[in-house]
């Protein structure tokens, strides 16, 4: 699977769809950047609250232990750098950014063993630790627990809202 970068600048796009690996940027004001029904995958938004550009990857797995850098979108350790870089290529500044992630819930159990694969900490922990080594705080998270949730980031305002499968939405 090729990683989609969409790179959406000057276009008058209402919702934008991050699937699984993949990374968006934009820099238009009534784009919604979204990934939908995360579970134990995590969404990272990145937004210059300067410049008015906002970034999204959907982070799968932690680590990229492979040589395709097609798939870097995909894993936290890669992913996150990736998305932040094309933030910076699209005119955003390290200095403004407001950085906030959703999912990394307990989706996966087998039965008798309530921690089987505990995906979703892992990629929580991937993506906390990969952040720090670049020198970028985490301001909110609505992270763990055991539901899916949806993001959104909103590019005018930079607004993050996540709704939860049982209907709660809240901005973080």
């Amino acid at each position: 699977m090729a990683v989609a970068s969409m790179e959406i600048l000057k276009q008058d796009i209402e919702s934008i769809v991050i699937g699984m690996g993949e990374v968006a940027v934009s820099a238009v004001p009534s784009a919604v950047l979204t990934c939908i029904g995360l579970g134990s995958c995590i969404a990272v938004c990145a937004y210059d609250y300067v410049a008015k550009i906002g970034g999204m990857v959907h982070v799968v797995l932690p680590e990229h232990r492979g040589d395709n850098p097609n798939d870097f979108g995909k894993f936290a350790d890669t992913g996150v750098p990736l998305m932040l870089a094309k933030v910076i290529k699209s005119g955003g500044d390290k200095k403004h950014f407001i950085v906030k992630a959703a999912g990394g819930a307990q989706m996966t159990v087998s039965p008798g063993s309530k921690d089987t694969f505990r995906t979703g900490e892992r990629n929580l922990a991937q993506v906390l630790a990969t952040l720090e080594k670049l020198g970028i705080g985490l301001v909110a998270s609505d992270v763990g627990g055991s539901l899916g949730r949806t993001i959104k980031l909103h590019v005018g305002t930079g607004k993050v809202t996540v709704k939860t499968v049982d209907g709660v939405t809240r901005e973080i």
